[in-house]
């Protein structure tokens, strides 16, 4: 049994074809089977069964291949902590940030960490939160920036990293656009933009608001999006209400301004942690991007003090 092995039988499990994951691995078809039979033969016990469309894992498969993830990983970490000695803040990581958080946050901090740490490669993946957890379950991913908090029964190591207030951007001919703080009670299910099914952003709204996930609406136009962006354009031309985390608000411009109304009462955030494996080797570039973060965004965002978290609805 070699590493390899583990790596072809994690990829054919991932892709449940022959072709696809040799394509992924870079090796024919034929030296992929070659190389899963001789593990299996090895082992004494069957991983996949071959006799089903699409190919699927079988119950001896399902336990073996759990185990040799974790193998993988601790190869993988041994790796990446190795070349961490060599020389001082030189190596990878590839970094996954949910979608309504990405395209903000990165430009506040990226410039920070090439200028500091110029040996660092920092690869940023813009994808959902469940995607996220399972790239950093198989080591694709060693560091996730997500909203929390999350309920899953894998083990992470999580720590918050700063607090992002829920703000309301109104168009000008809504009759709540003259108002400077707004009642959430007071909007309607009608006139709110929500983002699509499945993001946690809308999933916080809703509770904000207190709407079911289903709620139904009289909307003749519909438009399903993971872009805070292209809410705005819609509200800005379709005209209603949308709900933008604080982050996304710092570069409006001047034209934009007056949509941006607080909501009345306590102030509700939604709190942003990094997410990694317990013990991951790249632990330092992690404290580093850390680091950067906090100290490039409005510091009274670093604090929950006064402060309802709102739930992300997120179970895992």
């Amino acid at each position: 049994m070699t590493k390899s092995q583990l790596e072809y039988s994690l990829a054919l499990q991932k892709y449940g074809n022959y072709s696809k994951a040799a394509k992924h691995l870079g090796i024919s078809q034929p030296a992929l089977s070659l190389q899963i039979k001789n593990l299996e033969s090895s082992l004494g016990i069957y991983l996949f069964d071959r006799s089903k469309k699409p190919l699927s894992v079988t119950f001896e498969g399902q336990k073996f291949l759990s185990k040799a993830q974790a193998v993988v990983n601790q190869f993988t970490q041994l790796e990446s902590f190795a070349q961490s000695l060599k020389e001082d803040f030189a190596g990878e990581i590839v970094v996954g940030i949910i979608p309504t958080l990405a395209p903000y946050l990165v430009p506040l901090f990226i410039n920070d960490i090439n200028e500091k740490y110029p040996l660092l490669r920092v690869t940023i993946k813009e994808t959902i939160t469940e995607q996220i957890i399972e790239g950093v379950t198989s080591g694709d991913i060693q560091l996730g920036i997500v909203a929390t908090p999350i309920v899953t029964s894998r083990k992470f190591d999580i720590q918050p990293l700063f607090y992002e207030s829920f703000q309301l951007f109104i168009s000008d001919n809504h009759p709540l656009s003259k108002e400077d703080l707004i009642d959430v009670d007071a909007i309607s299910p009608d006139d709110l933009w929500l983002l699509k099914e499945g993001n946690c952003f809308r999933d916080q709204v809703n509770n904000i608001c207190g709407f079911s996930k289903d709620k139904s609406t009289s909307q003749k136009f519909t438009y399903e999006s993971n872009s805070i962006e292209a809410l705005c354009r819609i509200v800005e031309y379709q005209g209603g209400i949308t709900f933008l985390p604080e982050l996304s608000t710092m570069h409006l411009g001047e034209e934009r301004e007056d949509m941006l109304k607080e909501i009345k009462g306590h102030k509700r955030v939604r709190e942003i942690s990094m997410l990694s494996i317990p013990n991951e080797t790249r632990i330092r570039f992690i404290e580093k991007i850390k680091e950067s973060i906090q100290s490039n965004i409005p510091s009274n965002m670093l604090s929950d003090t006064n402060r309802e978290v709102i739930d992300t609805g997120v179970v895992i």
